[in-house]
């Protein structure tokens, strides 16, 4: 496993995407002048109330904001890990007219089961953020850092939580069993669902966002035992709390967010996204967002994040695999 699991971007050819061999041929009668209209859809694979959810309503409230004459409503249709929702963005394909809001299981999803999809099947606008994972544990326990989690892990059985078995907090569990930690993972469907776990002491640890641990830290019921960012957070409450790699374990987690056409879309409506998404982000809801929710503004665009994407998805086969 490389233990940086973000790398560069670099510009590569993604018009195989894109190209109209690929496309209906309805796409011949779009205008160049092709806007959106009515209702959008922006599908989320997950439940509400999760960062996946936060993100797609973010997205749909500054896109709202600029009053471009149709309406973004954020549609969830949760299941599978996300499988459910991306298995029926599919038959979206050609359809300019809705969006789908996703992050890094997309990519890792597919490594493990046998679904009927890929990223590929979709296509990149733009990717706006990163994120990362820090490991937290019940104010009571007796680790106060990764290394010691590490360490009992060789001579005990040591249980984290993780919501789910291919996203964010599975990378996180990877990121610590490759520098030798053995841990017994519980699964559990949500972010909300591990944090009432650690609360209960059904497990000893697990990873989380920043967003989500920061309120249980700063109310004194859960503590932070490293952070799998590449710096420390810019944060008055988990600002001081160390790196993975400060700590001598070899591990980064950086995810990414972003949104996607329907497949097969024709090149003026994914111009017209990528534009309108970018122009959204640069809103107060958008960098409140970032701000609040501890995130790494991105923005990366069409080819380029196609790029990114073709990248990432050959590093997590080397996880999963």
């Amino acid at each position: 496993m490389k233990s940086r699991l973000l790398a560069g971007t670099a510009l590569v050819a993604g018009a195989a995407l894109l190209t109209s061999c690929g496309l209906p041929t309805a796409q011949a009668r779009i205008p160049d002048d092709w806007e959106p209209r009515g209702s959008v859809p922006a599908v989320v694979a997950f439940a509400p109330g999760g960062g996946s959810d936060r993100s797609a309503r973010v997205i749909a409230q500054a896109l709202n904001e600029r009053e471009l004459g149709f309406d973004v409503n954020v549609e969830n249709k949760e299941g599978g890990s996300g499988a459910v929702g991306w298995s029926t963005f599919l038959a979206e394909e050609g359809n300019g007219n809705t969006l789908l809001v996703a992050e890094t299981a997309l990519n890792t999803l597919p490594q493990v089961y046998d679904v009927p999809f890929t990223y590929r099947d979709f296509t990149p606008l733009v990717m706006f953020a990163r994120d990362s994972r820090m490991v937290v544990a019940p104010v009571d326990s007796a680790f106060s850092t990764c290394t010691d989690v590490v360490e009992a892990s060789r001579a005990g059985r040591v249980v984290s939580g993780s919501s789910g078995r291919t996203g964010a907090d599975a990378l996180a569990v990877a990121g610590l069993e490759d520098n030798g930690a053995q841990l017994d993972v519980v699964p559990y469907g949500s972010t909300g669902e591990v944090i009432t776990a650690l609360l209960g002491g059904q497990v000893a640890l697990a990873p989380a966002s920043a967003a989500a641990a920061k309120p249980y830290v700063e109310s004194g019921d859960l503590k932070p035992l490293c952070t799998l960012s590449p710096e420390r957070f810019d944060d008055p409450v988990l600002g001081s709390v160390p790196t993975a790699r400060e700590q001598g374990i070899d591990a980064e987690v950086v995810l990414w967010r972003g949104v996607f056409g329907a497949g097969g879309i024709a090149p003026v409506q994914r111009d017209y996204w990528i534009r309108e998404i970018e122009a959204a982000m640069d809103s107060d809801t958008y960098r409140d967002y970032i701000a609040e929710d501890l995130l790494e503004p991105a923005d990366v665009s069409g080819e380029e994040f196609a790029a990114f994407l073709a990248d990432y998805d050959e590093q997590m086969a080397e996880v999963f695999q």
